[in-house]
């Protein structure tokens, strides 16, 4: 359960990162207020993604782990 729990955390924290960065630029563009804007966009993100990330996680695992299995018949 740990396990989970951290691999929630480890890839809700980087995919919140990247993405709110890239989607910042892409709305805002880069001047000297980005970081600010970045840092506020990546705390909403990650207060999000990371709780999803944890509970899909298992979910997304089970279900690749059929797709694999049929695809291996």
């Amino acid at each position: 359960m740990l396990v989970k729990i951290i691999t929630g955390l480890i890839i809700g924290t980087g995919m919140s990162f990247i993405m709110s960065g890239i989607i910042t630029i892409v709305n805002t563009g880069i001047d000297d207020a980005y970081l600010s804007r970045w840092m506020k966009a990546w705390v909403i993100a990650w207060s999000i993604a990371t709780p999803i990330a944890i509970i899909i996680g298992p979910l997304a695992r089970k279900y690749a782990t059929n797709i694999a299995d049929y695809m291996n018949k």
